[in-house]
């Protein structure tokens, strides 16, 4: 039973992983299209609205991380009267979030827009742009109850390949908007339409995974507002700390400097994300899994997926950050398109990506206090971190401008990370030494091996044979060393089992004989 556990819970991040790893592939090759046919300028306002506009996704009030915990948890105990409850008070919350994100995004945007469009030297189409976003985020939030369901459920593969679906149909109108007519109204037409008919699908396929599900306003009651309210309040604070930590530098440096230079700081910024959130997309799919666990009071299946998940995406994690420091120069003058794009971008890419390891390893113990239910101390100590990177980022900017922000970021969030590691550790009582040894030690002894050999490949030339060449001639041997690392012990294990079978001397073989 447990084998088959292992075995689904490995499916569902390996297909989660694919997909969002795909989605990063359309990221990285859209980024460079997207600044050549909008221009510097034009693409630092589309970065800057982006993080503006990622704030109102906080309306989300941490609805959907309850969801995943609760249907999960109901689904696994078969309590599906209190399931169709929690479900139909989730959709209320959202509905009213969604109304106030019309409120406020339609009072926020003439105040931000016209700046924006200043600062671009001409009159554009921001304000469609940002208000057409803003009811796309609207009438999403209520439809986004399936996808959280569907996470619940554990049905990984089936999301993943709606996702990729529809991620397709997207990336085929960019392009042909952006060929035919550049602007940002005709991107937010492409994406509105895309997710709208995304989130219907995944409605569809919720009610067939759940064929008892029933949505009403008249079974949502106060017990159940109180449940959601529970858990919702901490993941809702521990949103907030993660938009101001992630979207923040952005908006400061398009605040204080030039919206040129917000799009060579959110190309920085966006890279190292996209690295941790190509690893984060394997760990969210934990959460349901351990509620499940926990549901059933199976702790040691807890932490065992605490100890191997940390172990597995270090192994993931370490070559990626060793790369990126090794190879971000070429890389970032060969994907953008300019040695000076290398210039711009990759010092603060070096100070970011010291969150890099550590931010990938802090996530799962993430998923152990989201699916236990442990988010009250954590969410409280993510808003003084958000908050000292946005003083660090005021203070910083200034002087030290692009690299300035990164060290505002990188210095309180990598002290974070750390205590949440910690934390961790002491709700399931494991021990630092024990956390260090299973999880840490192997994968950190097989990356030095890509580490040596970068040192005395590099630096590369700028060209994706160049960077593909020095990159394998250090994977390679890193995969070889963590395969002999990992399977070295079974191997081990399985001889001394077999030579234990056996009879060890002549005098035992012929007492058995005799007793045959």
């Amino acid at each position: 039973m447990e084998v088959r556990a292992s075995r689904s819970l490995v499916l569902g991040a390996a297909t989660n992983w694919a997909a969002f790893a795909l989605s990063l592939a359309v990221s990285f090759f859209l980024a460079p299209y997207l600044i050549r046919h909008l221009g510097d300028a034009r693409y630092g306002v589309w970065c800057v609205v982006e993080s503006v506009l990622a704030y109102f996704t906080l309306f989300d009030l941490g609805i959907a991380a309850c969801l995943v915990r609760f249907v999960s948890r109901f689904h696994a105990t078969g309590e599906r009267a209190e399931l169709n409850k929690l479900v139909s008070a989730c959709l209320v919350v959202f509905t009213l979030a969604a109304l106030g994100v019309l409120v406020i995004g339609g009072a926020v945007t003439p105040f931000v827009a016209p700046g924006l469009e200043r600062k671009l030297g001409e009159a554009g189409d921001v304000a469609p742009f940002m208000l057409l976003m803003l009811a796309n985020l609207a009438v999403t939030l209520p439809l986004s109850v399936f996808p959280s369901i569907l996470d619940g459920l554990q049905r990984y593969a089936v999301k993943s390949a709606v996702r990729l679906v529809f991620l397709a149909v997207r990336v085929g109108g960019i392009v042909h908007v952006m060929e035919t007519r550049p602007g940002l109204w005709p991107l937010a037409i492409v994406f509105t339409v895309t997710n709208l008919l995304e989130h219907a699908v995944a409605a569809a396929l919720a009610f067939r995974f759940l064929p008892g599900l029933r949505l009403s306003r008249r079974s949502v009651d106060r017990e159940t507002l109180l449940r959601v309210k529970g858990y919702s309040v901490d993941a809702f604070l521990a949103m907030i700390a993660g938009r101001i930590t992630v979207q923040t530098g952005a908006i400061v440096v398009g605040g204080f400097l030039t919206v040129a230079a917000a799009a060579h700081y959110a190309i920085a910024a966006r890279l190292v994300e996209l690295a941790k959130n190509l690893l984060r997309s394997a760990t969210t799919t934990l959460t349901p899994a351990i509620s499940e666990r926990e549901a059933k009071g199976d702790l040691d299946g807890v932490r065992s997926v605490f100890l191997n998940g940390t172990k597995w995406v270090l192994y993931l994690v370490l070559p990626i950050h060793l790369g990126m420091l090794f190879f971000g120069r070429p890389f970032l003058t060969r994907w953008v398109g300019g040695p000076e794009y290398a210039d711009y971008c990759f010092p603060a890419v070096a100070v970011l990506s010291a969150t890099l390891t550590i931010g990938v390893a802090q996530s799962v113990a993430a998923r152990i206090l989201y699916g236990m239910g442990k988010l009250r101390l954590f969410s409280r100590l993510a808003l003084v971190e958000a908050a000292v990177n946005l003083v660090l980022s005021l203070l910083l900017v200034g002087p030290f401008g692009l690299v300035g922000v990164a060290v505002a970021v990188a210095v309180p969030n990598v002290l974070f990370c750390l205590f949440v590691i910690g934390y961790a550790c002491s709700v399931l009582e494991v021990s630092a030494i024990r956390y260090l040894l299973t999880s840490w030690l192997r994968p950190l002894c097989a990356a030095c091996v890509p580490a040596c050999v970068w040192w005395f490949v590099t630096p590369a030339d700028p060209t994706w044979l160049g960077i593909a060449t020095g990159i394998a001639t250090g994977l390679v041997p890193f995969a070889l060393v963590a395969a002999a690392i990992e399977l070295a012990p079974r191997f081990a294990a399985i001889r001394r089992g077999a030579r234990e079978a056996e009879p060890a001397t002549a005098t035992e073989r012929r007492t058995i004989e005799g007793v045959a």
